[in-house]
């Protein structure tokens, strides 16, 4: 028991081993590499994307509006969207950024994931952002799309592929017993932005689902970008495609306790949502339950804590467009006037565990509950979350919209 006890305090640490349980845990030695990279001032040059995704040929395309919109006042407002194969409920899109747009709660910075490029260009050129932009699926392996939109000056931008060798594609590709998603690069993109005369990096990412050794290495070749700016302060954001609130496997509370504490172990999740399948996502707990996925996470964190942990507001934008905060939503679970799995059960644990994942009906007409939330921000001491929000207002995507407001703090002397 002393021996058990041991490995679950420090699975819960950021550092401490380098093996648990057999399994390496340590960064990698692969590194990722810069794409070239063209800039543009305007729009009316872009050269078409052509291939059979939209998505580019993959040099990284830096756009300055010439008419860029005013950011809406002193704080960092960041939304986070992965819009579902470049944006494949179009009409629902287009709905969800006029509607913030009309109602002023159109974020300063919005990253994107799995953005065609025709889609991230309209999107900036409409609403008054710069724009810089990676995909390819022209001359290699896929690069899905991925856009950073700011409407404060775009001082630098890149793309950072992450390093794949042959030899660990083909591996895994074995284990998984198909090719799958593994035929596409991964990788970051890189903006710097000039916070009213302050410079900030985010880092917009869409990290591999269905291999978790994968996963983890790809969170490693993260850290190694951000501390290559060390000093400056950093978001990192996206889709990691793991769940980020299960980052623990045991809890020192036994399970029954922690009825409707948040879900942030693996035998939490698996207590309150069974082996669930949702539309998106993966199995069960999914890739999280890999001690190697949760290492990298604990790492990400030492350097860039999650403002979920931070924020002085945590709320849900129900779909009425009324909100609920977590807390509220483990009230009513602890009233127990909702059966589990029941639909309003569902909804309520999906608020309380701030999920990300947006399925569809199940044979019944019942929305699951996924109890995942994939996309977020992880952010440097410097920036104070002062609010962490995700957005059910919308089904555009198999993917909710988060949106965080940071204040930049004064350096200290």
């Amino acid at each position: 028991m002393p021996g058990q006890a041991l490995s679950r305090l420090l699975d819960r640490l950021p550092f401490g081993r380098g093996i648990i349980d057999g399994v390496p845990v340590a960064p990698p030695t692969h590194l990722p590499h810069r794409e070239p990279i063209h800039v543009f001032q305007g729009f009316d040059a872009l050269p078409p994307a052509t291939g059979p995704r939209l998505l580019g040929s993959g040099v990284t395309l830096l756009v300055h509006h010439p008419s860029p919109r005013p950011p809406r006042d002193g704080l960092l407002r960041v939304m986070t969207y992965n819009i579902l194969l470049g944006g494949e409920r179009r009409a629902l899109l287009e709905a969800y950024f006029a509607t913030l747009e009309g109602s002023g709660r159109m974020p300063d910075v919005i990253a994107l994931q799995e953005a065609s490029q025709p889609t991230a260009m309209e999107l900036a050129r409409d609403y008054g952002f710069h724009v810089a932009y990676q995909g390819r699926d022209l001359d290699g392996p896929v690069v899905n799309g991925k856009a950073i939109l700011s409407r404060y000056p775009l001082l630098e931008a890149a793309h950072f592929t992450y390093d794949f060798p042959a030899e660990a594609r083909a591996a895994a590709a074995t284990r998984q017993g198909f090719m799958g998603e593994l035929d596409e690069d991964r990788g970051a993109l890189f903006a710097l932005i000039d916070l009213h005369g302050h410079p900030v990096a985010l880092y917009n990412v869409h990290h591999s689902l269905g291999d978790s050794g994968i996963n983890a290495g790809q969170l490693w070749q993260l850290q190694a970008l951000v501390h290559a700016r060390e000093g400056v302060p950093s978001i990192a954001l996206g889709d990691f495609n793991a769940n980020i609130n299960v980052k623990q496997h045991y809890s020192l509370l036994p399970n029954p306790l922690r009825k409707h504490e948040p879900t942030e172990t693996v035998l939490d999740y698996e207590s309150r949502y069974g082996d669930v399948h949702p539309s998106v996502g993966d199995w069960g707990v999914g890739n999280i339950a890999d001690v190697r996925v949760r290492r990298a996470l604990h790492a990400l964190e030492h350097e860039l804590p999650d403002p979920l942990r931070r924020a002085r507001e945590l709320r849900v934008r129900m779909p009425d467009g009324s909100l609920m905060s977590p807390d509220e939503a483990r009230e009513m679970l602890v009233n127990g006037q909702y059966p589990k799995h029941s639909a309003m059960w569902m909804r309520l644990q999906d608020v309380a565990d701030m999920s990300t994942l947006n399925s569809l009906p199940d044979g019944a007409g019942v929305v699951p509950a996924t109890g995942k939330r994939f996309d977020t921000f992880f952010a440097s001491r410097e920036l104070e979350p002062v609010l962490l929000e995700v957005d059910h207002s919308t089904d555009a995507s198999d993917h909710l919209p988060s949106v965080a407001d940071f204040e930049l703090r004064a350096p200290r002397h």
